[in-house]
């Protein structure tokens, strides 16, 4: 048995940027690294691959992709405990995909770096995030996606600010990030609005900086949720800066859980702290 555990990664705002490259594919943007991620255990079975994500069998495409760019040769039963739930913005498909990478690596004898990339692509053409794995590899609490792509040909800036307490919460149905991507129309308004705040983040990178431009970006983009919405201007009130995670019904802010439920009621909330731990094998086969 093999076992690798990898931090999640919400996205506060991003710009799509399509390349022939693949390395060069990916989203320029902000994000943050939550400790609170994925464990993935696997061992090589016969037969075929089995993913099953929290104790259920899943299709689990994206991780199945990148077990297959590693180890095309070799079929695995592999368990997926994820701290977030999936489909809401907080990256667990790419933190998945990357764990069970680093195991398969392990296993054939290749690079962290070979696990990087068979996530990366496997995140792009698997219709996952379009930067978490980008975010994932730099070991920054919150890391800058200046330059598209996997490093060392997409580029990641640290913006220096760290979060010892952060509650995500969810608040709505899960959002597919690959429909999102696809449509045109709300794929320009990403495009567009996500410069804008790039360009304006970068002017000065702090945490008042963060919320605020993720905030004009959600909105702006034309994904926000109306709960979403709701939630955040409930918590500003309230005193406690809050912003969407991208691309789900989901939110965080940097307050206590019990602070957060005090405001929103009774809604599924985790509280976490950012992290630049790395992703990493933690058992050997």
């Amino acid at each position: 048995m093999t076992t690798a555990y990898c931090p999640a990664h919400v996205t506060c705002f991003f710009r799509p940027v399509h390349s022939q490259d693949m390395f060069n594919k990916g989203s320029e943007g902000a994000g943050i690294r939550l400790k609170a991620g994925t464990t993935v255990c696997m061992e090589e079975v016969r037969g075929r691959t089995r993913v099953f994500i929290d104790g259920i069998e899943s299709e689990a495409k994206i991780t199945k992709l990148a077990l297959g760019y590693v180890s095309p040769w070799r079929t695995f039963e592999v368990h997926v405990d994820n701290a977030l739930p999936t489909g809401q913005g907080f990256g667990m498909s790419a933190a998945g995909a990357v764990a069970a990478a680093l195991c398969a690596s392990d296993v054939e004898g290749k690079s962290r770096e070979d696990a990087f990339n068979a996530a990366h692509m496997a995140d792009i053409t698997g219709g996952g995030g379009l930067g978490d794995v980008s975010g994932l590899l730099s070991e920054l609490h919150q890391p800058t996606r200046t330059a598209a792509g996997l490093p060392p040909a997409g580029k990641v800036v640290d913006s220096g600010i760290e979060f010892p307490l952060l509650t995500v919460a969810v608040l709505g149905s899960k959002m597919s990030t690959a429909e999102v991507i696809s449509d045109k129309n709300r794929c320009s308004k990403l495009e567009s609005n996500g410069a804008v705040a790039l360009s304006e983040y970068r002017k000065k990178m702090d945490v008042e900086s963060l919320f605020r431009v993720s905030n004009v970006f959600s909105v702006a983009s034309g994904v926000e949720a109306p709960e979403v919405s709701d939630a955040i201007r409930k918590l500003s009130a309230a005193g406690i800066r809050a912003a969407m995670c991208m691309l789900g019904n989901s939110i965080f802010a940097d307050a206590p859980k019990d602070a957060v439920e005090d405001v929103l009621g009774d809604v599924p909330a985790v509280e976490t702290s950012s992290t630049a731990l790395p992703a990493e094998v933690t058992r050997k086969a």
